[in-house]
């Protein structure tokens, strides 16, 4: 028989995922703005996780990766970390299309030769679109804890929404360009001199 305190626990449980969803979807859908759209979504998967130590935003396009958007506990933001190795759980993430956890960095061959300070765990999830590989998103904390099952949905779900904002994000940029460049010349056209 489930007790009425954690039915009620449970309840509470998910209507403060739904919340966050919400929240996720209002912040990350209504912007066109890529940078905008990066910092909110470090500032989302921040509070999404218990004992958040970093979360990382890496873009991915045409083969690159390039560094998007971080932010730590201590409130930093866009400091980057390293350039992905090319070994490591970013660039894995981008090849095998699928998310990685990591429960004990010290313990795992992604994390071979790494400086001493990179410890506990971590997961890498793939910002897919399309089945379009945009970008990945990394998010460590310092403590050797299970990621929850909750976690891992609402990370993912972020995930989703993320790549839908990045791919919105990246189809404006290039419609603004497209509308300010002469097709034959590559040019600003009238309308950019006019801006």
């Amino acid at each position: 028989i489930v007790s009425r305190h954690s039915l009620m626990a449970t309840v509470k449980h998910q209507a403060d995922e739904l919340d966050a969803l919400k929240r996720i979807s209002l912040n990350l859908i209504s912007n066109l703005d890529l940078q905008k759209v990066l910092d909110a979504m470090v500032t989302e998967a921040m509070s999404l996780v218990k004992y958040a130590h970093s979360v990382h935003f890496y873009l991915y396009e045409r083969g690159v990766l390039e560094f998007g958007a971080s932010l730590d506990k201590d409130g930093i933001r866009n400091k980057p970390m390293t350039i992905p190795r090319r070994e490591g759980l970013t660039r894995s993430v981008v090849e095998k299309g699928k998310q990685i956890i990591v429960e004990d960095m010290n313990n795992h061959p992604l994390y071979k030769n790494v400086p001493s300070e990179w410890y506990g765990s971590i997961i890498g999830i793939p910002l897919k679109f399309k089945d379009e590989i945009l970008g990945v998103m990394n998010l460590s904390r310092t403590v050797t804890v299970r990621f929850s099952r909750s976690e891992i949905r609402l990370l993912s779900l972020l995930a989703d929404q993320a790549a839908v904002a990045i791919y919105n994000a990246r189809l404006y940029k290039r419609l603004t360009q497209m509308a300010n460049t002469d097709t034959v010349t590559g040019l600003p056209n009238r309308r950019a001199l006019d801006e």
